[in-house]
C-alpha cells in the first residue's frame, strides 16, 4: 500500500546518520533488525550487539538472525553478579526506581559498556509508533506513550550510554518516520492478532528475511533472560523483585 512505501522511504532517510562503524543494539526482533538491514542495504558497515544470559532465548536467536542478515554479531553473556551490579549502576546513574524499566535498560547498559562502537543505533519507539504492544488492541495510548519515550526514556538512555562513552541514534524517532506512522490507520497496524503490520510489510517488501520480519518476539527483559535471573535471585533471598531491586 502507498503508506508502506512512504514508510520505507522515511526510514531510509531516518538512518542517514548511521555511518560505517556504527553498532546496532540488537535483539533479533523486527525493529532492530530492520535498522540493521536498511543500513547494510545502503552499504554502511554496521555490526550487531546483544546481551543476555547463557541460556536465554536471545543468545540463540540473535545468532540465527544475524546469520540471516549477513552481519557480524557480538553477544555479551552475563551472569547473576553482572546483572545485580548492572541494575545498581543504572539506578545510580539515572535515579530510576521502576524495577521493570531498570530491567528493560540492562541490555543497553551492557552493550554500551562493552562494545567498541562509539555510536549505537536503537530501535526504541517502534513499538509505540506502530502499535507493537498487545494493550493497543483494546486501548490506543500510543500518542501518550511515544511522548513519554521522547521526553523521559530517551534522555535516560542517553545518560546511560554517555556514561559508557557512547552516543545513541534513534532512527524511528526521526520526524519523517513519526509523521508517516501517524498517517497509518489502525487496521493497517493491527489485524487478526498481528501487530506492527505496516512495519513488517515494509521490511518484507524491501527484502528482509520474512522469518525475522514476522516473528513475534518477547520484550527484551524476558528474551534476554534478565527478568528470570532477577526473579530467581530474589526468591533465594525470600524477597519480591521490587523489594530486591529497591534495596540495591
Amino acid at each position: 500500500m502507498e503508506w508502506e512505501i512512504e514508510l520505507a522511504e522515511a526510514l531510509e532517510r531516518g538512518i542517514q546518520e548511521i555511518r560505517d562503524g556504527t553498532g546496532v543494539l540488537f535483539s533479533g526482533g523486527l525493529d532492530s533488525s530492520f535498522i540493521a538491514f536498511l543500513a547494510n542495504k545502503q552499504s554502511r558497515k554496521v555490526s550487531l550487539h546483544s546481551s543476555g544470559t547463557s541460556n536465554s532465548h536471545d543468545k540463540q536467536w540473535t545468532k540465527k538472525a544475524a546469520g540471516m542478515l549477513g552481519l557480524p554479531l557480538e553477544f555479551y553473556e552475563k551472569n547473576d553478579e553482572d546483572i545485580v551490579n548492572g541494575l545498581s549502576e543504572i539506578k545510580k546513574l539515572t535515579g530510576e526506581k521502576s524495577p521493570m524499566l531498570l530491567l528493560i535498560e540492562l541490555p543497553l547498559y551492557f552493550v554500551t559498556k562493552q562494545s567498541d562502537c562509539p555510536v549505537m543505533a536503537s530501535g526504541q519507539g517502534a513499538d509505540e509508533l506502530f502499535l507493537g504492544y498487545k494493550k493497543y488492541e483494546t486501548e490506543d495510548t500510543s500518542k501518550e506513550d511515544i511522548r513519554k519515550v521522547i521526553e523521559y526514556v530517551v534522555p535516560m538512555e542517553m545518560k546511560i550510554a554517555r556514561s559508557n562513552g557512547k552516543e545513541l541514534l534513534y532512527p524511528y524517532l526521526q520526524r519523517d518516520v513519526i509523521e508517516v506512522a501517524n498517517k497509518i490507520p489502525f487496521e493497517g497496524l493491527v489485524s487478526d492478532g498481528k501487530r506492527k503490520i505496516a512495519l513488517r510489510n515494509a521490511a518484507s517488501k524491501l527484502g528482509m528475511n520474512d522469518e525475522i520480519a514476522w516473528k513475534q518476539k518477547k520484550a527484551s527483559q524476558y528474551s534476554s533472560g534478565f527478568k528470570d535471573a532477577v526473579d530467581r535471585i530474589a526468591r533465594k533471598e525470600k524477597r519480591t523483585v521490587h523489594e530486591f531491586i529497591s534495596d540495591l
